[in-house]
């Protein structure tokens, strides 16, 4: 009885393999392909390792190198950030609203395997093999970006964000599970692969807008100097006698001390502030937005199956 029980969803887990066997394929060159070109850049960050700092005036052929190298990581993590989401995204649209379009899903409908069952095998497959291949880039690109010559650089940028962290992945299910609802929304492929990439767009764009509102910020005093650099800067601005804070004060050209002590003393302050995330923040908002993300994937997976079976004859 417990054969028999399982069997029909191992048969449908295959043939859900068969049927989408070839975008499957793709999928597994370009995951190799992008392991090939990461491999590539930590060979180049390697390279330019040793001319780290090279702009500022040491020699143009070095600083070439250096720059050739934060240009290509740049657009890795660009590469990695945006294009997995979308194609998650159309992932999701193009393999059910297919057969919703062409109605090859009464077929397997007609085959004892009920609708419930046949999306969640369509959904299963792709999330596995998406969030496999993105997981492994996500990887990669964190051990050549930490290893190169800026050495992790750049964590607040919103595609090293994604590209370095765990909400990458999650992105990548979100996407996913927005382009089977609009999928089933719509029953047609190319509507529901533009819904999808409309949706997954606005949710990025959306995480980047409140993503320094996900944890406390923290406030540092004194003059503003490297070492906020490398932080998420939030507000920066001075402190009035009254202990009024009072942001947007622009004393960044006034670089020597006495030249700051009479920016203070021009705006009636005392001292500078600063509100910002430092790099201790930075897993704390990583898993916190993951977190959310992965909510948000259930519900429109929740979704797609009360659309399912509302839909259904």
């Amino acid at each position: 009885m417990t054969t028999l029980s399982h069997s029909p969803r191992r048969g449908l887990t295959w043939a859900v393999l068969r049927l989408h066997r070839v975008p499957l394929w793709v999928w597994a060159v370009m995951v190799i392909a992008g392991a090939g070109g990461l491999i590539w850049l930590y060979e180049l960050g390697q390279e330019a390792a040793p001319y780290s700092g090279a702009c500022d005036g040491t020699g143009m052929l070095q600083c070439a190198t250096e720059m050739r190298y934060g240009v290509s990581e740049l657009r890795s993590a660009q590469l990695l950030a945006w294009l997995s989401c979308g194609i998650a995204a159309c992932a999701g649209a193009a393999l059910i609203g297919r057969e919703l379009e062409h109605d090859t899903v009464t077929l397997a409908w007609a085959q004892s395997v009920s609708p419930v069952r046949w999306l969640a095998a369509k959904l299963a497959v792709p999330a596995v093999a998406l969030l496999g291949g993105t997981a492994v880039l996500t990887l990669m690109f964190r051990w050549v970006w930490v290893s190169g010559p800026d050495g992790g650089a750049n964590r607040w940028n919103s595609e090293y964000f994604h590209a370095a962290g765990s909400v990458g992945p999650a992105y990548v299910l979100l996407g996913l599970a927005l382009g089977a609802l609009a999928a089933l929304l719509t029953r047609r492929t190319l509507p529901a692969m533009g819904l999808a990439v409309v949706g997954i767009g606005s949710a990025y764009h959306l995480g980047d807008r409140v993503r320094s509102s996900l944890w406390p910020a923290s406030e540092v005093r004194g003059p503003w100097d490297s070492t906020l650099n490398h932080v998420d800067q939030l507000e920066l601005g001075v402190i009035t006698q009254s202990g009024e804070h009072v942001s947007g004060v622009d004393c960044s050209d006034q670089a020597v001390p006495g030249d700051l002590s009479t920016c203070l003393s021009d705006h009636g302050a005392v001292d500078f502030y600063a509100e910002i995330h430092p790099t201790s923040h930075y897993w704390p908002i990583q898993l916190v937005e993951t977190g959310i993300v992965l909510a948000l994937a259930a519900a429109a997976v929740a979704a797609a199956f009360s659309v399912l079976r509302r839909r259904l004859p």
